[in-house]
């Protein structure tokens, strides 16, 4: 593949992943109308949130196994256009189950295309580009932060917060087009049976690895569930300028992609764990100042500073990780990720969603602290982990 076509998949999967993140953040902007609409609680609400990542993470790696047989080229094209014809379908949701339906199976689609993404990019590229092809399109979900989420957020207070969904998959027609042509047409299956793809997710030190992604985005998705009833109830921010807060963080969390390939760069686990502090600290000053407008405002777009950095780092070691314990399940082992984010995604909604229901909104920073804390122990316990194994190593070398 020529260095053109190469910056052309690049450029065409990072699309793709724009449209991902927006069909998946951009429900926090709309909550509120959803809530009117639908005549539920915003806890309920914020179930959408919470029940799109449980889906996820639970369905991708299913999703990936069973469609192991067919190319990955057939696969990505099928669950990306999964994802529109469900954006579309959102337009005739008119209870709060039907469009948990629509989430669960959106997001399952959403999975399985970001894996293969990642998978695809990795083998397409020349080598010494992999990790600069795969942070694009990871970079693509903070794209949708800053454009996706404020946009939708506009058309959900201005005409409906259905429309926000059509017009999401309206954009995303231009990359469907793009990938028929420039998708490689010999792509691999995934090797390996069913059990022996599953069988990743039971290995201990797996399992440890995928905590710091689970935790990381936990602590900031229990706060950026909750940013529009923040705003506007607890910062007393007006309802016309939370889509250009939204903006500002969203803008902040693509400066965090920048910081975060920084993190990635040398010995990574000492700056996550430093990271992680960082952020604990930033939680912990905002929960004494989510009523102060000013205040509240400049914790949270710092938190959006931080909100990705952790990525890179987590998707490197999980590649270690995976590499040395299954080297033949490359593949598969691109849902590690995605997967484990949106555990964290899952977990950071929900226990938010307990927090707003027993105490209030003022209630989800301090929680966003304890979460980061807990990051910060995994992943000490990660790399001392790594120091006794390198220990034993050269032990056994000297014997």
């Amino acid at each position: 593949m020529t260095r053109n076509r190469e910056n052309l998949l690049i450029l065409t999967l990072t699309l793709v992943s724009f449209v991902l993140g927006t069909t998946e953040y951009v429900i926090v902007g709309v909550l509120k109308e959803i809530e009117s609409y639908m005549k539920v609680s915003l806890a309920a609400a914020g179930m959408l949130v919470s029940g799109f990542a449980i889906a996820y993470a639970v369905g991708t790696p299913f999703a990936v196994a069973f469609l192991a047989k067919i190319s990955r080229r057939s696969s990505i094209l099928i669950g990306f256009a999964i994802v529109l014809a469900l954006n579309l379908l959102t337009v005739f949701s008119t209870t709060f189950s039907s469009l948990m339906a629509i989430r669960i199976v959106s997001a399952v689609a959403c999975g399985l295309t970001i894996s293969l993404s990642i998978s695809i990019v990795s083998d397409a590229v020349n080598r010494e580009r992999r990790g600069e092809a795969i942070a694009w399109i990871l970079g693509g979900f903070s794209i949708a932060n800053v454009l996706g989420v404020p946009l939708g957020t506009f058309i959900g207070q201005h005409l409906s917060w259905s429309m926000t969904f059509v017009v999401t998959a309206c954009i995303g027609v231009v990359p469907l087009v793009f990938m028929f042509r420039i998708l490689p047409r010999q792509t691999t299956t995934i090797a390996g049976s069913f059990s022996d793809q599953m069988s990743l997710f039971l290995k201990p030190r797996i399992l440890l690895a995928c905590l710091i992604p689970v935790l990381g985005n936990s602590c900031i998705f229990v706060v950026f569930t909750y940013i529009t009833p923040l705003l506007s109830e607890t910062m007393g921010v007006p309802v016309h300028w939370i889509s250009a807060i939204l903006l500002i963080y969203g803008a902040c969390s693509i400066l965090s992609n920048w910081i975060g390939a920084k993190i990635a760069k040398g010995e990574f686990l000492p700056k996550l764990k430093r990271l992680f502090v960082i952020q604990a600290i930033l939680f912990l000053g905002m929960s004494f100042t989510v009523s102060n407008v000013w205040l509240g405002l400049a914790f949270l777009f710092l938190i959006g500073c931080l909100s990705s950095s952790m990525s890179a780092a987590s998707q490197l070691y999980l590649f270690d990780v995976s590499g040395s314990i299954a080297p033949g399940s490359k593949a598969f082992a691109s849902t590690l990720l995605p997967v484990a984010a949106n555990v964290g995604i899952a977990l950071g909604s929900g226990v938010g969603g307990i927090a707003v229901n027993m105490g209030g909104l003022q209630w989800v920073p301090p929680v966003a602290v304890m979460l980061a804390l807990l990051a910060f122990v995994v992943t000490l316990i990660c790399q001392r982990s790594i120091q006794v194994n390198s220990d034993e190593v050269t032990t056994a070398k000297a014997a």
